[in-house]
């Protein structure tokens, strides 16, 4: 068990029966921030071929537009997602989350941005996305295997994020905010316009969160320092398209020190001399300063006859430095002599000697498609997508060893489209081959999908299957050292096969003039599901901590209801999702959500106010593995509003919000912390304003 100082303040059964059916009313409108997807199916989505709308997509995508949204709401990519059916987060504080889809993450779940995948989870899972919603245009959730498109890691589902979109108008526009809970500031500025042929954008951001508070007290170095930079420049005429987009995000963090299994870090009862949130910088504990830069050149080429060839290139520069902070390693003498929060910045003397960990990854894409004609009600895309890695140490520790891996697949995607509905149907071939100084692996796989969809009046019925895929990673394979941001040391297995996997999902949606009812039931089968698990060995004062196989299950389901009420202008939504899953010796598997229920109130008095009620309530969550621990049922109250009105002639946006309204102490299940004794985040209140100049 982590043993965590916590600043005291002076005040205070099997299926669910059956998967509970909700009732539940009322639907979105203009601000709100959950489910525009299940009413407004008209929209286009562009994580799938064929530039289809929603309604009528074989897969099934939920999609959020984050321009019609709380600005508060999507401050974090965390707040913009979490809400979406199917999904939840695991987290490690108030601004470090990876999403999970029906209860795979990390390397399962692929997330694109910028046209590419990311590329930043190779080194393990317990940090965030590492990308900004500064940028971000919408959000969109395939769940279930995307293999046939997206290749290896597309086992759970694909977060496909479309980044900001340009404007043929010149403007200038300013957005801060504040959080209270942990003095959070956040600052964004963004230019864009267009000249002719071209368009371009530009945009910055800074966050400086000092360290959270939950009910019972601060938890110290949790603060979170990060700045992010986009930019784009796009050329359009008739035939032709480049749109070439430059990323840069840089953080650093703090990380809760724990004594799960090594006892070498001292005595920690200093921290209890610290007064205020200012001085988190005075005691000496783990940090991270992380950095991704991505490049992306995508072009698009109109060949006639219906024919279109879309090509992507892609450069990723992932770093990741680990500090122990115990004052004796080289360049970390200075800490004590920090006054007040501006000056963990000045941690950029450590350089790579002092850093226990110091690792580099540089990833190079090719993503080609070619688009065919429809024939006789036939469209047909084909493709490929090629990569190479590599992964340098620098750091007066390894985790890692040196390496290089080199994927390349192959796909064909085609789509038969019939009177009342239409059928998908997919193959892909993919191989990879890893080269270490710690040995080598090759893997390969052929694989495929079929999905049909029936339109009867007013519902559709989907059903799809599909295979999925996903070769082991560098961490699962070759990892052997302390692993400083879990505070144990992990050592990968070489002999590591492949995980394959076969899921099936039933989709009923009911539509009509106010209101929809989404019904999805799926079950995925998993063959040698990759896992790490604790074992009886502790070396250097850390337990050890081994990458294992097994085969498992998943099966779940997510019921959405959404409508307009009888009262202009009152809507709301409704959602109740259950997962469950088990290795094949019976054990649960680790990091599965509880039953959620999701009530979200909207009340949009005008179109220049809005105002949102968002209740979220999950069950206890006793279903666990044999290292993790029983969380108990909690729920939460949240309040936002947005009012549009203006100030010199000019645009101007006041929103706010307040989550966790009565404070409450909870312990979410998927939090790396709970079992540290670390409680969810306390009252939050936020407040900010967006200006258009």
């Amino acid at each position: 068990m982590y043993q965590i100082k916590i600043k005291k303040h002076k005040m205070n059964k099997k299926y669910i029966y059956s998967l509970l059916a909700s009732m539940l009313l009322i639907s979105q409108a203009s601000f709100s921030q959950t489910y525009s997807d299940t009413v407004e199916l008209d929209e286009i989505i562009l994580s799938l071929p064929f530039n289809q709308d929603r309604g009528k997509s074989v897969i099934k995508v939920n999609k959020i537009n984050l321009n019609s949204i709380n600005p508060i709401l999507k401050s974090y990519i965390s707040k913009s997602i979490s809400k979406l059916p199917g999904i939840s987060l695991i987290t490690t504080g108030p601004g470090i989350a990876k999403p999970s889809i029906r209860g795979l993450s990390a390397s399962r779940v692929i997330i694109y941005n910028q046209g590419v995948r990311l590329e930043n989870h190779q080194w393990g899972d317990e940090h965030g996305v590492g990308v900004s919603t500064s940028g971000i245009s919408s959000v969109e959730l395939i769940k279930g295997p995307a293999y046939v498109l997206y290749g290896s890691d597309a086992m759970g589902g694909v977060l496909y994020i479309e980044p900001e979109r340009y404007s043929s108008d010149f403007s200038v526009d300013y957005m801060g905010i504040y959080n209270s809970n942990y003095s959070g500031i956040t600052n964004n500025l963004g230019v864009k316009g267009s000249s002719g042929d071209f368009s371009y954008v530009l945009r910055g951001n800074m966050t400086d969160n000092q360290n959270f508070t939950t009910p019972d007290g601060e938890v110290e170095n949790t603060w979170l320092k990060e700045y992010d930079i986009q930019t784009g420049l796009k050329y359009q005429s008739e035939k032709f398209s480049s749109d070439l987009r430059l990323s840069v995000n840089i953080s650093e963090l703090g990380i809760p020190e724990g004594e799960e299994g090594h006892d070498d870090h001292g005595d920690h009862d200093d921290h209890d001399d610290h007064e205020g949130h200012d001085d988190h910088e005075d005691h000496e504990g783990h940090y991270q300063e992380l950095s991704h830069t991505m490049l992306t050149w995508k072009n698009n080429f109109d060949l006639g006859n219906n024919h279109d060839l879309e090509v992507t290139l892609g450069r990723q520069f992932n770093e990741r430095k680990e500090f122990g902070g115990h004052g004796e390693e080289e360049g970390h003498d200075d800490h004590d002599d920090h006054e007040g929060h501006d000056d963990h910045d000045d941690h950029d003397d450590h350089g790579g000697s002092g850093a226990e960990l110091d690792m580099e990854l540089t990833t190079n894409t090719i993503d080609i498609a070619l688009t065919m004609p429809q024939s006789d009600n036939f469209n047909m895309i084909l493709g490929s997508n090629i990569l190479s890695q590599e992964n340098k140490n620098f750091g007066m520790e390894e985790l890692i060893p040196d390496a290089d891996m080199n994927d390349f697949g192959v796909y064909g995607l085609g789509q038969i489209t019939m009177e009342n509905g239409s059928a998908l149907i997919g193959v892909r071939y993919d191989s990879r081959s890893i080269t270490s100084e710690k040995g080598s692996a090759d893997f390969s796989n052929f694989n495929g999908s079929i999905g049909l969809k029936r339109d009867l009046g007013n519902a559709s019925l989907r059903l799809n299957l599909g295979s999925g895929y996903r070769a082991p990673n560098l961490i699962e394979l070759f990892a052997d050292g302390i692993h400083h941001g879990t505070f144990r040391y992990e050592r990968g297995n070489p002999n590591l096969e492949a995980e394959t996997s076969f899921q099936s999902e039933i989709s009923l949606d009911l539509t009509d003039e106010d209101s929809s009812l989404a019904f999805d039931v799926f079950y995925n089968d998993i063959s040698n599901y990759i896992y790490v698990a604790p074992s009886n060995e502790a070396i250097d004062g850390y337990k050890l901590y081994n990458f294992l196989q097994q085969n498992a299950t998943l099966w779940g389901s997510e019921i959405i209801y959404s409508k307009q009420t009888g009262i202009e202008w009152l809507s709301s939504n409704t959602s109740l999702e259950y997962i469950n899953g088990k290795a094949a010796d019976g054990d649960p598997l680790p990091f599965i959500a509880p039953l959620t229920f999701k009530q979200v109130f909207n009340l949009d008095f005008s179109e220049d106010y809005s105002f949102e009620i968002d209740f979220v309530a999950k069950t206890k969550q006793s279903r666990i593995s044999q290292f993790e621990e029983e969380t108990d049922g909690y729920s939460l109250l949240n309040l936002s509003g947005y009012w549009k009105t203006s100030f010199l002639d000019n645009d101007l946006d006041i929103f706010w919000s307040i989550d966790n309204v009565f404070d409450t102490e909870y312990f979410d299940h998927l939090s790396r912390l709970k079992e540290s004794g670390i409680a969810g985040l306390g009252r939050n209140i936020s407040v900010g304003l967006k200006y258009n100049f």
